[in-house]
């Protein structure tokens, strides 16, 4: 998976992460979320309960084979971008 991220004052990364470094970051995220989240306030805790870090894991692994496929491409207001490409 490649993640591309562009300012609007021109500087741009890039952070290459492979897909099963991905899925176990989603595991890892899933143990401490449930430990940590008494310490998040009431609107984190709600954006945070949307995601199933668990069901993510387990599909990155399908993924796989859909090399080259744009997961996201984000473009705000002000100019930043941030695109996804497995």
């Amino acid at each position: 998976m490649r993640i591309y991220i562009r300012e609007k004052n021109g500087k741009s990364f890039f952070i290459p992460v492979p897909l099963s470094i991905a899925g176990v970051a989603c595991k890892i995220a899933d143990f401490v979320l449930k430990r940590v989240d008494k310490h998040f306030d009431a609107k984190t805790k709600e954006i945070l309960d949307c995601v199933d870090f668990r069901e993510l894991a387990r599909s990155l692994k399908y993924l796989k084979g859909y090399k080259g496929l744009k997961m996201v491409e984000v473009k705000s207001q002000g100019g930043d971008e941030v695109t996804i490409i497995l």
